[in-house]
């Protein structure tokens, strides 16, 4: 029986992904161009029940702007159902992260392309709004809501 780590990669490899292994991890990395942005995408297996696909956004958050940024990513993960944002106030990184528990299962194709695929949606679903918050031109409430309504 093949590693949850060498599903991922074979998964990956069907997909027809270009990637680069992490060194030390059982981890992979890609970029990939969304309908509103680049992103580096990071999948990563820790031990052989855990399977996480990170999805980060290019670039750094402007320091005069992470408060803003940190209320509308509370406010959007509060309506969240699969993932959540993940915003490092300390360096401005902010990613968009799906993770799934595989004890006593394994990872299946429609799981695998739903945590991929739902956290590149995700986050360029959000990223227009965010943009105008990093950009001082919106308030976090309002951009939020207006991720949330397709506007």
């Amino acid at each position: 029986m093949a590693s949850l780590f060498e599903t991922v990669l074979s998964y990956f490899d069907a997909e027809g992904w270009t990637y680069r292994h992490l060194p030390g991890r059982q981890g992979i990395e890609a970029g990939v161009e969304g309908e509103h942005g680049r992103y580096v995408v990071v999948a990563l297996v820790d031990g052989e029940e855990i399977f996480r696909i990170l999805t980060f956004l290019d670039g750094r958050v402007p320091e005069a702007r992470r408060r803003e940024v940190t209320e509308f990513v509370t406010r959007a993960n509060y309506g969240l159902l699969l993932g959540n944002f993940e915003f490092d106030v300390n360096d401005g990184e902010l990613r968009y992260k799906s993770s799934i528990d595989l004890e006593d299962s394994t990872l299946s194709q429609a799981q695998f392309r739903n945590l991929l695929f739902g956290s590149l949606a995700a986050l360029d679903r959000y990223l227009p709004h965010l943009q105008r918050v990093m950009q001082g031109t919106a308030d976090p409430a309002a951009a939020v809501a207006d991720a949330e309504h397709g506007e």
